[in-house]
């Protein structure tokens, strides 16, 4: 049961009895004459050795944590004395270093391979004892023998990624010194160059250890704890008296010291950050609408399951139950011996068939054996069923919740046959999330179901309440936002890149990716991000600026050697060979080829070594000892116990600059037809086959909503644009200016959705609401309507590839008075609209124009006529839809003023040029799409009559 460090080097040591399977450290026999047990057990009670200092440091860099604990003991004894150290660390943690230091002599740990037999090598794995560690966590032992009135020291280093949860990232440190400490004390300093959106510490928690000490009443941080923060940066110091403490827990079983907290997150595309060659890329998009589930419950109701397992368990699932949404389909199996199946047939989220299944849960009875993989076949199958069955044209995401407390005994009962068996049912289309409740469920056998089929899996100990415990594991996964994502780089300057292909993504997580950049130089990395969400398939894709920061040496924060190379690693290297030995860790684990398995072993392991990594394949040498110069209170100089230390002072020290501004990307001239409107507003119109440009001016009020495109009887389109207001520049022949401020599409064909464009933001709704910021580039698509973003340039809208629409970004850095930003408006393609199509810009589109007035001294090169001695004059005739329209020449700028148009004007708010007056245009809000606006063929004069029915 106990992990224990037996050390001959000098000194007096001793191995217990481990458990089968459990690691221990070895060491060198050594024939050690002991006194009685009696007399041993009488010594340690009357002079239990003393814990002087238990001190732990933490440093958080981008996600990714440094710990070093220090504890000290001394040994009042007149003899020698057994002293135990021990500290529970997360599971997903790496140790780095395990130091001691005896009296004057340092015994330094050193990452080497694993070897079946060696004397003086401390071979690890660490150990999950059943008494007090807890899911996420294991517990690290060593023990040695003390010299009379002799001190000694205990560094224990690990690193982590933190794991973003229900949208918080959760750092833990136990403090459980198991006595009352003179100096004890945490530290934990957090820097996220992003900044921090939230930061929150718990009170202590110890649900872990059963029967001690109490949980911390209240809310908010324990006793004495002590704040400091700014935007980016948080120090977090707890350092209890000796009464603090035992008003807490007598025994020094204080409980888990826990932080968490949240970054600002400005980019969908995620934040990339980049160090000296290596970046790191955290994706954790919001705002996006959940994708349907296919969900089956699955739920072991063999004998063992009989009393407070299953009853908790049943309220968890009708809690779960109650959180389903409208568009999830549920089914419920039941599993002993027999299956037991609710339905034969998945059902939708209704009243009616919640309670119903809420009934079903609570007759199941514990009874018979444990068929794993019948239980598994049958729900795959149901999945199967449900999808072949039915024609999804939305994306949904089919998954199992799993959840068992003993191994297979009836039907299969080989793992790998079982493993084998699911995996190829599932045909990777089916994602399978288990629970293992209680100390006799096979979690391996669970953990391979979920790692070989796109799922997590979480255990949960008999003592701790499974229901609360099930209900958590379910709030991380009801959320689905995204399936199939696919991160790329170009291939060509990102090498070792760690995955990049993700079969889901839940809101409040995080997916991170890791890589070598080949070019340090590099000043811009292109990121694509594809994905499907719903009803569409997203794509991002953005040009990201990177400005690769040197800081100083030891910036790794990892004890020991830093490697062969010529400069210290840095944090985001330590994270990037975090995720890369993990990546391999967890093939290898999921690989059934034992030639497979080797080569993963190997690579694992040379990077483990290479990063000073303690991992199944590796393990810790102690080196002879060293004698410490200066004693032992300046033990905190040493590498092991300083951490990252240094890239926190240079960091802070250098000041966290921001990046470089977003440049407007390069994006060349549009090549669209003229017909538009942009600016104050200025309209222009295009008659292609008449080689003629007609532009007019519309004098509207700031908050009018004019409507532009009119053709939902027919195409289904509408495009209305509202107006914003701004003074007159100086010395104008204007009172104010007039610039579009929102373009609001609606479309009715295939179905009903619409977009609402801004300069900052597009916003998407067809029946699910999808956000898009315009400063990053984007590519959305669904149902026949497809949206393209070109960060802080233009919107790109195609209809049913018949009709486009190029809405332009006018933005100002430095706006003067009369300035506002705005947008413009271009019709790209209009073969998808119809005849019947109207509004200011709509009704010329099937129309043609002529001149029938010529001035005598006009030319047909309108690019450069060359009598007409000023703008404007003379005038002459247009006609245009059987009316007779007074025009003069004149010239605009149209795309974003990157062209000059000549063309032919027409004054007085278009007077006589448009149908009806200018009023006649005016939508009551945004999404009106009915017009009171139209011709008739009886009814078409040259004065523009007003249509009597509405279109």
């Amino acid at each position: 049961m106990f992990l224990l460090l037996g050390l001959c080097l000098g000194l007096p040591l001793f191995v217990r009895s481990q458990e089968e399977g459990r690691s221990r450290f070895d060491a060198s026999e050594q024939v050690v004459f002991r006194a009685p047990r009696q007399l041993r057990l009488w010594q340690r009670l009357k002079n239990k050795p003393l814990m002087t200092e238990f001190s732990v440091k933490s440093t958080i860099i981008s996600r990714y944590a440094f710990t070093t604990i220090s504890c000290r003991m001394l040994n009042r004894a007149s003899e020698h004395q057994d002293v135990e150290f021990q500290m529970q660390i997360p599971v997903a943690a790496f140790i780095t270093n395990f130091t001691m230091i005896v009296g004057d002599k340092v015994y330094q740990g050193e990452i080497t391979e694993k070897e079946k037999k060696s004397g003086d090598r401390i071979k690890e794995k660490r150990n999950k004892t059943t008494e007090d560690s807890g899911e996420d966590t294991d517990t690290f032992r060593a023990s040695l023998v003390i010299p009379s009135k002799d001190k000694a020291v205990f560094l224990l280093s690990y690193e982590e990624l933190l794991q973003r949860r229900l949208g918080k990232y959760e750092h833990t440190i136990s403090v459980r010194p198991r006595q009352l400490v003179g100096r004890l004390s945490v530290e934990v300093n957090v820097l996220e160059t992003s900044g921090l959106s939230s930061l929150e510490v718990l009170p202590l928690q110890n649900s872990r250890q059963k029967g001690s000490g109490k949980t911390e009443d209240g809310v908010g941080p324990p006793p004495s704890t002590v704040i400091n923060q700014n935007e980016t940066f948080v120090k977090v110091v707890f350092k209890p008296t000796v009464v603090q403490q035992a008003k807490i827990a007598q025994n020094g079983i204080l409980g888990d010291f826990i932080i968490r907290y949240d970054v600002k997150r400005e980019q969908s595309i995620g934040d990339i950050q980049v160090l000296n060659g290596y970046f790191v890329h955290f994706f954790a998009p919001k705002d996006l609408p959940p994708l349907p589930k296919n969900v089956v419950f699955v739920l072991d109701i063999s004998a063992s399951m009989v009393g407070a397992k299953l009853r908790q368990t049943r309220e968890a699932l009708v809690t779960i139950l109650h959180d389903l949404r409208p568009q999830d389909r549920f089914n419920i199996i039941g599993f002993s011996n027999r299956i037991k199946v609710w339905k034969d047939h998945l059902l939708p989220v209704t009243p009616d068939n919640v309670r119903d299944g809420k009934i079903y849960i609570y007759h199941l009875s514990p009874t018979g054996g444990t068929d794993i993989n019948g239980a598994l076949q049958t729900a795959i199958r149901l999945l199967n069923n449900y999808v072949a069955q039915n024609d999804i044209e939305d994306r949904s995401l089919s998954l199992i919740i799993f959840l068992t407390d003993g191994k297979p005994t009836f039907g299969e009962t080989n793992s790998l046959k079982i493993l084998s068996n699911t995996k190829e049912a599932t045909g990777g289309q089916i994602c399978i999330f288990t629970v293992g409740i209680g100390n006799d469920v096979d979690f391996k056998l669970l953990e391979k179901l979920s790692l070989e089929n796109c799922g997590l899996t979480r255990r949960v100990h008999e003592e701790e309440k499974a229901g609360a415990q099930l209900i958590g594991f379910y709030d991380e996964i009801r959320t689905p936002l995204l399936s199939d994502i696919r991160i790329d780089y170009p291939p060509d300057l990102v090498e070792h890149a760690t995955k990049t292909l993700f079969p889901n993504y839940f809101n409040g997580s995080e997916i991170v990716i890791a890589g070598k950049l080949g070019d340090r130089k590099l000043d811009q990395l292109h990121v694509e991000v594809r994905a499907s969400n719903s009803k569409k398939f997203v794509i991002l894709k953005k040009d990201v600026p990177v400005e690769s920061r040197k800081v100083g040496n030891d910036v790794t924060g990892a004890p020991g050697p830093t490697g062969d190379g010529g400069e210290d690693p840095n944090h985001l290297e330590r994270l990037w060979s975090y995720l890369a030995v993990k990546e391999l860790l967890s093939s290898w684990l999921q690989s059934s080829n034992e030639k497979e398995r080797e080569q993963l072993r190997q690579k694992a392991q040379a990077l483990a070594l290479d990063y000073h990594f303690l991992t199944p394949f590796t393990s810790v040498k102690l080196k002879k000892p060293g004698l410490q110069a200066d004693g032992l209170e300046d033990t905190h100089g040493m590498s092991a116990a300083t951490g990252p230390e240094t890239v926190m002072q240079s960091l802070r020290g250098a000041g966290v600059q921001p990046g470089p501004a977003l440049k407007k990307p390069h994006d060349p001239r549009i090549k669209i037809s003229k017909t538009s409107v942009d600016g104050d507003p200025h309209f222009v119109v295009d008659f292609p086959s008449s080689k003629l440009t007609v532009c007019f001016n519309i004098d509207g009020e700031p908050g009018d909503i004019l409507r532009l495109v009119s053709d939902h009887m027919d195409s289904g389109v509408t495009v209305n644009g509202e107006l914003i207001g701004a003074p007159a520049p100086p010395n104008g022949h204007k009172k104010q200016r007039t610039y579009f401020r929102t373009i609001t599409i609606l479309i009715n064909r295939p179905e009903r959705s619409y977009l609402e464009i801004t300069p900052n933001r597009v916003i998407l709704d067809g029946g699910d609401r999808l956000v898009l910021p315009c400063n990053q580039s984007v590519l959305v698509g669904s149902q026949g309507l497809e949206v393209s973003v070109s960060a802080n340039a233009n919107v790109t809208v195609t209809i049913q590839g018949t009709i486009a629409f190029v809405v332009l970004i006018h933005l100002y850095k430095n706006p003067a008075p009369f300035q506002r930003n705005h947008l413009g408006f271009y019709i790209s393609n209009s073969k998808g609209l119809s005849s019947n199509c109207h509004g200011l810009l709509g009704q010329f589109l099937n129309q043609d124009a002529k001149l029938t007035e010529d001035p005598v001294e006009y030319s047909k090169n309108l690019t450069n006529p060359p009598f007409l001695q000023a703008e404007g004059t003379p005038e002459t005739i247009l006609k245009v839809k059987g009316r007779r329209v007074p025009v003069v020449w004149k010239q605009r700028k149209i795309y974003n003023g990157e062209e000059q148009v000549d063309c032919w004007f027409a004054r007085n708010n278009a007077a006589k040029l448009i149908d009806g007056a200018y009023k006649d245009y005016l939508a009551s809000h945004p999404f009106d799409t009915e017009t009171m606006l139209g011709l008739t063929t009886s009814r078409r004069s040259e004065t523009g009559s007003l249509l009597d029915k509405r279109v």
